[in-house]
């Protein structure tokens, strides 16, 4: 359904928590939910919800099952699942997620790879096509 948004961040439970007037430099790894409302110099990765609200900022690379933006993210995003990324949200990096969505006056600049299961099958089959033509030409 069109415009329906997820209530699934709701649900989850919050492992660590960045407060607001927190910066944290450093590489975050967890596995469950992260909420970022201060700021984190590093790369951030979950096997949760990652969850950056409007005050959050991650100078960094993230990646997460989900991933909810509602601040700042200055580098690359990975998802296996959903980014949403609000209003307020601002992206300044490449995203490579299943499933995208980008509310009305959000920013995104960069590159978005929608990764479908298939599709990922059909490009490492091409770079093995590929490495063996390079393999028969030397």
């Amino acid at each position: 359904m069109l415009g329906k948004k997820s209530t699934e961040h709701l649900n989850a439970k919050i492992s660590s928590v960045i407060g607001a007037d927190m910066v944290m430099e450093g590489n975050i790894t967890a596995k469950e939910t992260i909420r970022i409302e201060g700021t984190v110099k590093g790369d951030v990765s979950s096997e949760g919800i990652l969850i950056i609200s409007s005050s959050g900022k991650v100078i960094g690379n993230v990646k997460a099952s989900n991933i909810m933006v509602g601040g700042t993210i200055e580098g690359d995003m990975t998802s296996n699942g959903r980014i949403e990324v609000s209003a307020t949200g601002k992206i300044n990096g490449n995203i490579r997620t299943k499933s995208l969505i980008i509310d009305e006056n959000a920013v995104f600049q960069g590159q978005c790879t929608m990764n479908t299961q298939e599709a990922d099958i059909v490009a490492v089959k091409a770079a093995e096509k590929e490495e063996k033509m390079e393999e028969t030409t030397e």
